[in-house]
């Protein structure tokens, strides 16, 4: 017998505050699904493929991918080719910049932000 996934009302705040995002990025997707609950997609549109996906079971893991994924947008526009831990300081205060909007609605999960300059 399933047992039917459970919403979540803090990971239904973070999917709000980051909705925009996840919606014009063409490199990820968000859905529900009624066995596994909250399923965040990395996909690749060329190729018409699942590259990784998640289960998320709390908003603080949505919230470290999230940040994670808008950390290498980043440095993808810079055309850097290194991790977030590898950023210099210049590229530190552009991520921030870019997390601002979300770190502000989403004080809580604030301290994610300096767990990206450390290698994990």
């Amino acid at each position: 017998m399933l047992k039917e996934a459970k919403r979540d009302a803090d990971v239904e705040k973070v999917c709000r505050v980051f909705g925009d995002y996840i919606k014009a990025s063409p490199y990820l997707d968000w859905l529900w699904s009624d066995k596994l609950g909250y399923v965040l997609m990395q996909i690749n549109l060329e190729r018409q493929e699942i590259m990784e996906s998640h289960v998320i079971t709390d908003a603080e893991r949505l919230c470290w991918i999230l940040f994670n994924e808008i950390a290498d947008d980043v440095l993808e526009r810079a055309q850097n080719d290194h991790t977030t831990y590898d950023a210099d300081p210049t590229e530190r205060l552009r991520i921030q910049k870019r997390l601002k909007p979300y770190t502000d609605q989403l004080p809580e999960y604030s301290n994610l932000c300096e767990k990206l300059w450390k290698e994990t």
